[in-house]
């Protein structure tokens, strides 16, 4: 529109008035004010992930790198343990996971319950064939099933927690592996400081025996196990996944007891936050939970990946939403696109900057807290690639739905964490 126009055009000039002119401008303005304080946004989530990043590696170096010796305490101060195996079937690598609990060492009393729901499964054979390897030891088997709710592993513990003969308990998954130093680091931890109530142990997954359990393993040591560390560095809530947990049985009963968490599927993630709310803090040792990564197929990879991420979305639902921001491909573009809108810098020259150095600290922090090299870093690079890629697509796909598949049934999920099976 030139000036004669403009000044021809009705009320031009009239107060109050506003021409087309200005209304494009003033919409021109809006978008951008609006697309300057989506970058900025962008900029504070990024600073904040990348603080996050920079805080797990120093709990690393604190506490992995550089592991707790044992405190010099009298035997007679350790309080007795009982060790609680859930076992349903044969697990790869069975008999090691299993016999670490044998060969914890620990000065107080330990006592070793074996839970099995069926007499007929195969895993009792290797049980009891552990057990006769060890005959000072005081373990047993433990064969029934109760149905307190929908949660098999809970129904399978519950005969084990009414035997127990400790108050202090240790419940570690069949395909655990833990190192002989683990009790006692968490005992210590419990004696020195009384307002602990659950000491847990980060989950890391090794000997991947086909590329989708690479894919889990690249997950798990990396983008989970980082994150884990850090949101626990920071303690303002409950964070703890069940694969190695200690926590006192008369902690728990004074919140509902084992079987009032039959109705969760997480009953880890419910047993934790009911523990925090009444008062027990958590913490880690520098130990890991190990467990074989043995994934058979692609497919079975991607509905662990969506059964977990609908888990936690009725259960942590705000921390599930954010999730997609703690990955490194939609992360790096947003910021990318914020930088190159602010500053004018080259989106694909900050992209690759920003994956490059993801990916350094990535492998950085998994060489460090496996305190060596994988098999292969030509398929660890290859798996960890490809699992950033899939992070995303599963995280649409699992936020979608409300069903997920465990051990052979489907269960869908209400509102309040609950779920039913169908």
């Amino acid at each position: 529109m030139n000036a004669a126009t403009a000044h021809n055009s009705p009320g031009a000039g009239m107060p109050g008035v506003i021409t087309a002119a200005d209304a494009t401008h003033m919409s021109l303005n809006s978008s951008l004010i609006s697309a300057n304080l989506a970058a900025y946004i962008i900029l504070v989530l990024a600073a904040f992930q990348w603080l996050l990043i920079f805080v797990s590696h120093c709990v690393l170096q604190r506490r992995y790198v550089r592991r707790r010796p044992f405190v010099d305490r009298p035997t007679d101060d350790y309080p007795g343990v009982t060790i609680i195996r859930p076992v349903k079937g044969v697990d790869h690598g069975m008999q090691r996971t299993l016999e670490s609990s044998f060969r914890q060492e620990y000065p107080g009393p330990v006592e070793i319950l074996f839970a099995v729901e069926d007499p007929n499964d195969l895993a009792i054979e290797v049980v009891s064939n552990i057990i006769a390897r060890y005959p000072k030891a005081q373990a047993r088997v433990l064969i029934g099933k109760d149905n307190v709710g929908i949660n098999p592993k809970v129904n399978n513990m519950l005969k084990a927690f009414d035997q127990a003969q400790n108050d202090l308990l240790w419940i570690c998954d069949s395909n655990v592996y833990t190192d002989p130093g683990t009790l006692r680091r968490s005992a210590d931890l419990l004696l020195d400081n009384k307002r602990l109530g659950v000491i847990h142990h980060v989950v890391f997954s090794e000997s991947p025996t086909s590329f989708a359990g690479m894919l889990d393993n690249a997950f798990l040591v990396t983008n989970h196990c980082r994150m884990y560390l850090a949101i626990n560095a920071f303690g303002i809530a409950s964070c703890l996944m069940g694969k190695s947990n200690l926590y006192y049985k008369s902690a728990l009963d004074n919140v509902g007891g084992i079987a009032s968490f039959g109705q969760y599927l997480a009953e880890d993630n419910m047993i934790g936050q009911a523990l925090w709310h009444s008062g027990w803090a958590h913490t880690m040792t520098g130990d890991l939970a190990r467990q074989p990564a043995d994934i058979g197929s692609f497919s079975e990879y991607c509905s662990r990946r969506i059964r977990w991420v609908r888990t936690r979305k009725y259960n942590v639902t705000f921390a599930t939403f954010y999730e997609p921001l703690t990955e490194s491909i939609l992360l790096g573009s947003l910021t990318s696109w914020a930088l190159g809108h602010i500053f004018g810098l080259s989106i694909v020259a900050t992209f690759t900057t920003f994956m490059s150095c993801w990916f350094a600290l990535d492998m950085i922090f998994f060489y460090r807290i496996n305190h060596g090299s994988p098999p292969s870093w030509l398929w660890f690079v290859l798996s960890w690639l490809c699992r950033e890629a899939l992070a995303l697509p599963l995280w649409v796909v699992a936020i979608t739905g409300d069903t997920v598949v465990w051990r052979g049934q489907r269960f869908q999920f209400y509102l309040n964490g609950t779920v039913k099976v169908l």
